[in-house]
């Protein structure tokens, strides 16, 4: 089934009823001020379905979550995007599938006045970093570190007047364009990776059982902020995600040898029981208790 993003809500922000055997969500939309808009929106879909969207030129710093993002801790990921015309898409969703979306748009031109730049500058600095950090379809990624969540967070609670919500959002876009400029330091800079690889070993030696980032980036030479950046770029994943998979790994061996001593394992492992169980359908698609069974 095929329909375009503009049938689906009402614009009180609910799903339009013709729609609701479909989709499950909600789109609140609120334009802060002239070129600087703030999205937050949740969609689940009930059947298989084709969205068609259509987004305006502009920057669009946008958190990505598996369920609809009522706080920090539904953010899994953070994507930047610069368009540079309206183009229009299609989003692809099997029935079951989720996504939350908290995004921030703002004109180039307005960034500039911000910034007190040329909108030639920033037009140039985005696209080359869209050239030099996107991916294939142009979008950068990024991890959602500690000190970006303690940014968001006021976004999320937010519920006084609209331009103190401005207010926070230009803080968290400020600390974006420096994790861009970061991230293209750490994309070439040997010794940095060198520091990153040090703390990939570090974590592999198993020598912490609370992920410590602010601890571990002392210990390595870099900033806490740049290590989340570079380890995910280097790794490819987020270092809490790493140390989680690592520790979960380690638990899965010690399970095989000896199944009966989950309880040790498990207050060995850092890991909540909550976020053992969790980790391990993830990783391995069944409970450590039928793992160890299995294995």
């Amino acid at each position: 089934m095929q329909v375009h993003m503009h049938d689906v809500y009402e614009k009180t922000g609910k799903v339009n009823q013709n729609m609701a055997k479909h989709i499950v969500g909600h789109k609140h939309h609120v334009a802060l001020l002239p070129n600087l808009f703030l999205l937050n929106q949740h969609i689940k879909s009930r059947s298989d379905l084709s969205i068609i969207e259509e987004a305006d030129a502009g920057l669009y710093f946008s958190f990505i979550g598996g369920q609809a993002i009522q706080s920090i801790d539904d953010i899994d990921s953070v994507q930047i995007s610069y368009l540079p015309r309206k183009l229009q898409g299609e989003l692809e969703f099997t029935k079951g599938e989720q996504v939350g979306l908290l995004q921030m748009k703002i004109s180039s031109a307005h960034l500039a006045t911000t910034l007190g730049e040329n909108e030639d500058q920033i037009i140039q600095h985005f696209r080359m970093m869209k050239e030099k950090l996107g991916n294939d379809n142009g979008i950068i990624e990024l991890p959602f570190t500690e000190k970006l969540a303690s940014l968001c967070e006021p976004v999320l609670t937010h519920t006084g007047h609209s331009i103190s919500l401005a207010g926070h959002i230009y803080a968290v876009i400020f600390n974006l364009i420096e994790q861009l400029q970061m991230l293209s330091h750490l994309s070439q800079c040997e010794d940095c990776q060198s520091k990153l690889f040090n703390a990939q070993n570090r974590i592999e030696m198993l020598n912490y059982e609370v992920l410590d980032i602010k601890q571990l980036s002392q210990q390595v030479g870099l900033n806490p902020e740049a290590l989340e950046i570079g380890f995910n770029l280097i790794v490819g994943q987020p270092i809490r995600s790493y140390w989680t998979l690592t520790r979960v790994k380690s638990a899965a061996v010690r399970l095989r040898e000896n199944p009966t001593n989950k309880g040790s394992i498990l207050a060995q492992s850092g890991l909540s029981e909550e976020q053992f169980e969790a980790a391990f359908l993830q990783h391995f698609g069944v409970s450590s208790h039928h793992y160890g069974q299995i294995h």
